[in-house]
């Protein structure tokens, strides 16, 4: 019997610092440089576009800006782990870049913001060109900063003396595309002009270069090791920028070949800077490189240890083998001291209030060059305590598990990223994915199909199927497929197949899933499979089906593909963003759901015979009735149309489950049937 079920595997952590995991990582990133990761058939790609950056949520930002004052007072400091998808406008003046907490190589604490060739609405830069010149892509200006003089404190002006200095870290590539050796990440500062006196001419405002990086992959510049991200620091020195309006602004600069190109040609992600911790202050050493910051250096993780969503009710009927045994934190000390810290994790309902927290209590944490990230098991690897939701029946549910720590009284000098929440939602929904895609998946081959294998932790019906679908550089609109419903995939048995091909629709706002409704539901119990297949010899990149794969998310053995070769376990790394849409009500039996099945007939139940009967106290099925009955396993042994008398005489003895709809009757309640011989 095929392997339905496979836990995560376990990766075996070689050193404190994680290398032996994020050594794969970075051989898999090393592939996608210039051309996409071929496995098998299985085709990683760069994204295209950016759906988590559309114009809804742009306008929705750019509202924030009303309150933003005229000028900003040193310090100047942002780590990106402000929520995103845009930069955070009380800080800084443009919305281009992408601030996340997924395309980061371990970043210094959680969240970067991402520079590629995409614009504030996630869409491909329309100025650029594949004629292998350098391209000026996403720009982070600074709002404008007084240089001039010191508004607080001793409130005096300010002079290269002070020793104002400018810090940053970043990283090419990523977890997306490398950035090629004529491309560049360049850090500029406004200069309020001039005159020339050997010119003798008044010379503009403008930008002025002070810094840049050529392109390369991160296994060339990280050597597959800490640190993930070089640090830079520059002093400002010349007495021009000590102004009111001093400015600064980072650029990348990306360059396509001309065509015909390679497979990443004018992929928006295939050129990619990560920046992090930009600080700007006055009495500053190049030589001090710590701050006083305990932090939180990776997002928060599900609650579940299958899912990243599941339906409530399918949660409650097993919710202890639901939950993961303990969550995964790194929480770094950035400082060349260690201090004395707390952690506790909270957890809250939809109306803010506190259901559960534990609390790990303080302990010593050592400065990240000396020990990496902590390893203290109640901080770092906290279990998830018994019991932690409430066990009521709801249609849906959305808790929030709120991370945070705590250094002395008043906390440290950047309190921001010392608090990281995941809000667990419990919907109608599997899902094994966190909504954002950070790569697309393409399979190809005769009749290739991907199907994701779920668990039905109660009888219940598959109604509908999320995908979502991204372009690739060709476009790909309108390309059809089938979506296909499994009980087991060795030996293949199929529960249902559309008959009408479905088409890929690609969406415009920041919820990037399509929903495609079945055009009839399908009962589950149990491990099933949910796929979506194309028909014919697929053998080009530009007839495969673009779909979101999260990158975060390591749920590849539960993912299987067919390429007309058989059945096999997918080896991309991360998650497809395929969900399966489930009956909200089907255990919630109000008056007019009892009074519905008593209008439904079947006898003799508990049936010892060769024949059953079903009809309605009115002695007649409707014309257009279906009739489909279920093993237990969810295994189709009977469908036809509205005969009252149905031959069971090879069926072995077991517990049927009988389901009927017509036109009239969306459907009637599903009904248990025992064959006892």
């Amino acid at each position: 019997m095929f392997g339905i079920i496979r836990q995560n595997q376990t990766i075996m952590i070689i050193s404190r610092f994680y290398v032996g995991y994020f050594l794969r990582a970075a051989i898999c990133i090393l592939a996608l440089q210039w051309t996409p990761m071929a496995l098998g058939q299985e085709i990683l790609l760069p994204l295209h576009t950016n759906p988590a950056k559309s114009n809804q949520v742009e306008n929705n930002f750019s509202g924030l800006l009303k309150d933003v004052p005229g000028y900003l007072q040193l310090p100047f400091w942002d780590d990106f782990s402000h929520p995103g998808p845009y930069p955070d406008p009380l800080m800084w003046a443009d919305n281009y870049v992408f601030i996340n907490q997924s395309f980061g190589v371990h970043p210094k604490t959680t969240g970067v913001a991402t520079f590629d060739a995409l614009d504030m609405h996630g869409q491909f830069y329309d100025h650029i060109r594949a004629d292998n010149t350098p391209y000026s892509a996403d720009k982070l200006s600074s709002r404008p900063i007084r240089l001039d003089s010191l508004l607080i404190g001793d409130m005096r002006a300010l002079t290269p003396a002070d020793s104002v200095m400018i810090s940053f870290y970043y990283q090419p590539q990523g977890k997306a595309g490398s950035p090629a050796r004529q491309d560049s990440l360049v850090l500029e500062f406004y200069h309020p002009g001039y005159f020339d006196a050997e010119l003798q001419q008044e010379i503009p405002p403008h930008w002025r270069s002070v810094w840049h990086a050529e392109g390369e992959s991160l296994s060339s510049f990280s050597k597959d090791t800490f640190p993930y991200f070089r640090r830079v620091i520059i002093a400002i020195e010349d007495p021009a920028y000590f102004h009111s309006d001093f400015r600064f602004r980072f650029v990348n600069y990306v360059s396509y070949p001309h065509s015909p190109s390679p497979i990443s040609n004018l992929s928006g992600m295939r050129s990619v800077w990560n920046i992090d911790y930009v600080y700007l202050d006055k009495g500053r050493s190049k030589v001090n490189t710590t701050y006083y910051d305990i932090a939180f250096a990776s997002s928060a993780e599900p609650l579940l240890k299958r899912y990243t969503s599941m339906p409530w009710m399918h949660y409650l009927s097993n919710p202890q083998a639901q939950l993961r045994e303990r969550f995964r934190l790194r929480i770094t000390n950035l400082d060349n001291r260690s201090y004395n810290y707390t952690y506790r994790y909270l957890i809250k309902d939809e109306e803010d209030r506190v259901l559960r927290t534990y609390s790990g209590g303080s302990w010593v944490i050592t400065p990240f060059s000396e020990e990496g990230y902590q390893n203290y098991s109640p901080h770092a690897n906290p279990i998830v305590i018994q019991n932690p939701l409430p066990l009521v029946p709801a249609d849906e549910r959305t808790f929030n598990i709120v991370h945070a720590i705590s250094e002395g009284a008043t906390g440290d000098r950047f309190t921001r990223n010392d608090t990281i929440i995941y809000s667990q939602i419990f919907s109608d929904y599997f899902a094994y994915d966190d909504g954002t895609a950070e790569r697309i998946n393409l399979l190809k081959g005769w009749d290739p199909v991907r199907a994701h294998s779920f668990i039905s932790e109660k009888p219940d019906e598959l109604v509908a199927v999320q995908l979502y679908f991204l372009p690739t550089i060709e476009g790909q609109d309108e390309i059809a497929f089938h979506l296909v419903v499994y009980s087991s995939l060795e030996p293949e048995t199929i529960l249902y197949r559309s008959e009408i091909p479905h088409y890929t629709r690609f969406e415009e706002d920041r919820d990037a899933f399509s929903s495609y409704e079945l055009d009839e539901a399908v009962f589950v119990n149990g491990p099933f499979y949910v796929g979506i297949q194309q028909s014919g010899d697929i053998r080009s990149r530009a007839n495969a089906i673009g779909i979101g794969q999260d990158m975060s998310m390591h749920t590849s053995p539960q993912l299987f593909i067919n390429s007309g070769d058989g059945w096999k376990t997918s080896v991309a790394e991360g998650a497809l963003m395929l969900r399966a849409i489930m009956k909200q009500d089907i255990s919630t039996f109000s008056e007019d759901k009892v009074q519905r099945e008593k209008e439904l007939i079947i006898y003799p139940n508990p049936a010892n015979g060769s024949r059953i009967f079903i009809n309605t106290p009115e002695g007649r099925l409707s014309d257009d009735a279906r009739i489909h009955i279920f093993d237990m396993r969810g295994v189709t042994v009977y469908a036809g149309g509205p005969s009252t008398e149905i031959d069971i005489s090879g069926w072995p003895a077991g517990v049927y489950v009988v389901r009927v709809h017509d036109s009239q009757h969306t459907s009637y309640p599903l009904q248990r049937l025992v064959i006892a011989r």
